[in-house]
């Protein structure tokens, strides 16, 4: 068994392997329903503990990702004053072994064209990019990101893997945020990153609209999506936070509207919203503005058995409702086959401590 440090991990992936590992992840799900489970979140006052179970067995993986972490919402924000290392727990599908313990920071080091993006975990932004990938018009090379916090800025290195961005504007309620990440991003990626001063003009000629924010009140009105527009949204609501009184009401980043105007929507797991009883998709099929049907996992789309768009004019939704455990295993088999290859970590031979 190999146990990793956070130092060790830092450095180890690209994004465009990333995105590729979780987009494979997402077709064998899509294909064997029962490798994955939903992200259950147990909550103690301000506590969280998140944990992520899934399988991977054309790999011989199985796992769980496992982090605690505090929260607080303020003026509709949510933040997060402390986290753990991320945990992954990996075993052998076929012996039961366990493989490995990957203690990774916030800051796995994800890279950009060689460049360390310093930033967040890469999982949500490596889903989000699947997502995007195959929903939105392939030629799409405007995108919108709202949001200029840590999410936003791996968003944006992925959304650059997957598509040809010509341009790309950038809004935040803070002038200095978005300025800053605009400076930044622009540096780091080698591309022409713009802060807006609304909104509306964010969105006015976009392709891609990318909501990473850390609302809890939608950003946007969908009337002002155009035909064409493809719109991707992170927050993932928890109706276990309103339980836990850490919330008044549920997360959304999207409004009704946007969804009735979709004339697709994809998402990262219909499971998850439903167990959750998220305010984004699982509200509005509860009040009966879409129906289940319009609505696909991610896993289908990418094997084939749903369509992520069929035509240009179309307006499309991928919700990113909330970290995977198949995409999380994916990531840290990726690690932990790097880091075999580079001879790093501790080795602890399992047999002495079961």
């Amino acid at each position: 068994m190999l146990i990793l440090r956070p130092e060790e991990v830092e450095g180890l992936l690209t994004v465009g392997e990333t995105i590729e590992a979780v987009e494979k992840a997402f077709a064998e799900w899509g294909n064997e329903p029962e490798i994955n489970l939903t992200r259950r979140r147990l909550h103690a006052g301000a506590a969280r503990l998140n944990t992520m179970p899934g399988a991977l067995p054309s790999r011989g993986r199985i796992g769980v990702r496992i982090q605690c972490e505090t929260l607080t919402v303020t003026e509709g924000t949510q933040h997060y004053p402390s986290r753990s290392p991320l945990v992954d727990v990996v075993f052998d599908s076929r012996s039961a072994a366990p493989l490995a313990v990957v203690l990774s920071s916030t800051k796995r080091g994800a890279m950009a064209d060689g460049v360390s993006l310093q930033t967040s975990d890469f999982m949500t932004a490596s889903i989000s990019a699947v997502g995007t990938k195959w929903m939105s018009r392939p030629e799409s090379e405007s995108l919108t990101l709202l949001g200029a916090g840590k999410q936003a800025r791996t968003h944006l290195a992925a959304m650059r893997a997957i598509r040809r961005l010509k341009k790309v504007k950038v809004f935040s309620r803070s002038r200095e945020s978005r300025e800053r990440f605009a400076k930044e991003m622009s540096s780091v990626l080698n591309l022409d990153v713009n802060p807006v001063e609304n909104v509306r003009e964010a969105m006015e000629d976009a392709d891609v609209i990318l909501a990473a924010t850390n609302t809890n009140v939608p950003v946007f009105p969908g009337e002002w999506l155009r035909p064409g527009v493809h719109v991707t949204s992170i927050v993932g609501s928890n109706v276990g936070m309103v339980k836990a009184g850490v919330i008044q009401q549920k997360r959304r980043e999207l409004d009704d509207t946007t969804f009735i105007r979709a004339d697709r929507i994809g998402i990262a797991s219909r499971a998850q919203a439903i167990q959750d009883e998220q305010g984004d998709v699982f509200d509005q099929v509860q009040a009966g503005l879409i129906s289940w049907d319009k609505i696909f996992d991610l896993g289908q789309i990418v094997t084939g058995q749903a369509s992520g768009r069929s035509a240009p004019t179309e307006i499309t939704v991928f919700k990113n409702n909330g970290g995977q455990g198949i995409a999380e295993l994916a990531i840290a088999d990726l690690i932990l086959s790097k880091a075999r290859e580079k001879r790093l970590g501790m080795e602890v031979k399992w047999e002495e401590v079961y």
